[in-house]
């Protein structure tokens, strides 16, 4: 697609402001790629679900456009909007960004509880608990609670019984999880809305499945499994795939949980979420480290490691698998001594999204990382926050006020950025900041 110089993006929005047909013109943009957001919600559970992934990669100029419109203009339309791009946000570990829209479109938005709030509210959640930020996650769950006994509507209590839920498996208060997971599904299932049933699915399942309850865990995951097979969805099946893996090799079935593992790593490399790249090699390395192949795990670990730091989170996000974790880097840097450990673990760092696969995958031996002679070896320290915070969607004032600076001195960084990396538009360093990301 043409893309516009800002200098002229600017002069066109001046002369539109001067016809007094601005706001209309921006509402009318808002309807449209809500609307967008909502049909790619409804039809995320489907053979399209990559087309629909790259088309919202290449608009979320016009998304975060439309989402800054709703902050002052309508922050319910907001509410909807946002919750409906969760799905694609944690697709490509984009947490950081979404957390900070539903923030400020929750902030904004008051009156009688609603549906939208609600569902607003648990994606806040998840974000937050999959960035390690439970603090926030339970002010959150306790607002949704309060929400929850303002009314008797279904759906307002589901979703709160689903941000509940998510709190207290990433907490590991499996009971808690459990309960108020089988809430949410038995809800979820009378729907008839698959993207709503599948979602509760697989978390019921992993929390059966840290539980002990094997059985239970394998039905669900494979309930999953059934559904997004028969409708050619890759995100969702992945993610089972990892959990059951995870239940074979705790009991003791290694090869075939190295099988799902891997399965579960050929699709997420088409969906590219590093969320569940970094916890596929991150149980590899644990069955690595069990075959006494510690350079391997150390390697895995680290390539999961530095996944994982790039969406701002931990690699083990349910403490229930720390124990396996910490076991794995015991007995490594044990075995090769710390030298080689850190080596090792170093050079998984530095592989990428692509080569970390490969490697996992047995594709390609661990490469010596090539040096950086591209754009971003050009661009100061104080000049990457920056263009990742253009990424996030930040205006120069948000920058401004994040960084503390001034909005002229982040103004300056960013005709630094453009002319370094030889782009034309915030929109270009954007698509920069995320294909870095994920290489």
């Amino acid at each position: 697609r043409f893309r516009m110089l800002e200098t002229l993006r600017e002069y066109g929005y001046e002369k539109l402001e001067q016809t007094g047909e601005a706001v209309s013109l921006r509402r009318r943009h808002r309807e449209w790629y809500e609307a967008l957001a909502l049909e790619v919600e409804a039809e995320w559970i489907s053979a399209d679900q990559l087309d629909w992934i790259a088309r919202l990669k290449r608009e979320q100029p016009n998304l975060r456009e439309a989402l800054e419109f709703c902050v002052d203009d309508d922050p319910v339309a907001g509410l909807r909007t946002a919750a409906a791009l969760h799905v694609f946000w944690a697709s490509q570990g984009l947490y950081s960004e979404g957390r900070r829209w539903l923030e400020r479109l929750l902030t904004r938005e008051s009156g009688p509880p609603t549906p939208e709030r609600a569902n607003a509210l648990y994606c806040a959640t998840v974000m937050a608990n999959v960035q390690g930020d439970i603090e926030t996650g339970t002010a959150l769950v306790e607002e949704g609670r309060t929400l929850a006994a303002q009314t008797s509507d279904p759906m307002i209590r589901a979703f709160v019984s689903f941000a509940d839920g998510m709190l207290a498996l990433y907490r590991g208060d499996l009971v808690r999880a459990r309960s108020q997971l089988e809430a949410t599904l038995a809800e979820f299932s009378t729907r008839g809305d698959r993207t709503l049933e599948v979602a509760a699915l697989y978390p019921l399942g992993t929390a059966y499945g840290l539980s002990g309850m094997t059985e239970q865990s394998i039905e669900s995951h494979e309930r999953v499994l059934a559904i997004t097979e028969k409708y050619g969805e890759k995100m969702y099946r992945s993610h089972s795939l990892w959990a059951l893996g995870i239940a074979m090799w705790r009991q003791g079935d290694v090869d075939r949980a190295i099988q799902l593992l891997e399965q579960s790593l050929e699709l997420t490399r088409q969906v590219r979420s590093p969320r569940v790249v970094a916890a596929g090699l991150e149980a590899l390395a644990w069955i690595a480290g069990e075959q006494r192949d510690h350079v391997r795990a150390a390697t895995l670990m680290g390539a999961a490691e530095g996944l994982a730091r790039s969406m701002g989170g931990a690699v083990i996000i349910h403490s229930d698998l720390l124990v396996h974790h910490l076991n794995c880097e015991q007995d490594a840097r044990r075995e090769l001594g710390v030298a080689a450990f850190e080596k090792a673990h170093r050079s998984g760092e530095q592989l990428g999204f692509n080569d970390a696969i490969a490697y996992a995958l047995h594709e390609q031996p661990p490469s010596t990382p090539r040096r950086d002679t591209g754009p971003s070896t050009r661009l100061t320290k104080r000049e990457r926050q920056v263009a990742d915070l253009i990424a996030e969607g930040l205006t120069n004032q948000a920058i401004a006020d994040r960084l503390v600076i001034s909005p002229r001195t982040a103004q300056g960084h960013v005709e630094h950025i453009l002319a370094k990396l030889g782009f034309t538009s915030r929109t270009q360093v954007a698509a920069w900041v995320v294909e870095r990301t994920h290489d």
